[in-house]
């Protein structure tokens, strides 16, 4: 995927001149809250920036993630990604990360929508997911706000920070982001 410009955003290919942005919310415990990860190393992220930089999604699929460039502030604030599984299944699932202090501005809306786009309408999925931590109220309403609808409830399915969690997974199929495409357009 070529660099997407928004209104606010670029979404572009991670560089391993990312580090610094990418370690401040990767390593942020209101990031990372309700994730089964650990913070990340500078060592470990430079090595995860580098592969990124460079990976290729051939048929086989595979995950990719993409720098939230913030055009105003000149940094990264934020990833997204998408998970593309091999190209006989047509399908993929996104998710998003985002330093707190750039949280409920809209942005994570804006760039998970440039990888619906993506997925629907240059790989020609037929299906896109995304997957929280029931928990994670400001995720599963980004979601909906997508126009992704809730599928399913998974009971104690991720073991994160020391205690089994609740996730939701949503669901959006192509012919229904067409749909929402001809409304904003007509709308």
């Amino acid at each position: 995927m070529q660099p997407v410009v928004t209104r606010r955003l670029i979404i572009r290919r991670m560089t391993e001149t990312d580090l610094l942005d990418f370690l401040t919310y990767q390593t942020h415990p209101k990031v990372l809250r309700y994730m089964p990860v650990e913070p990340l190393t500078e060592e470990r992220a430079m090595r995860f920036l580098a592969r990124q930089a460079v990976v290729e999604i051939g048929d086989e699929g595979g995950y990719i993630v993409f720098a939230i460039h913030h055009i105003g502030d000149a940094k990264m604030i934020g990833e997204v990604g998408i998970n593309l599984l091999p190209w006989a299944q047509s399908k993929g699932e996104i998710g998003w990360s985002l330093h707190p202090i750039y949280q409920g501005h809209g942005y994570a809306t804006e760039a998970a929508q440039v990888l619906l786009t993506y997925g629907f309408a240059h790989r020609k999925l037929h299906r896109i997911t995304s997957i929280c931590d029931t928990r994670n109220t400001a995720s599963f309403r980004l979601m909906e706000r997508l126009g992704m609808r809730r599928e399913g409830h998974l009971r104690q399915s991720q073991f994160i920070k020391g205690s089994w969690q609740d996730e939701y997974i949503y669901a959006l199929l192509d012919d229904e982001w067409l749909a929402q495409q001809s409304v904003t357009v007509d709308g």
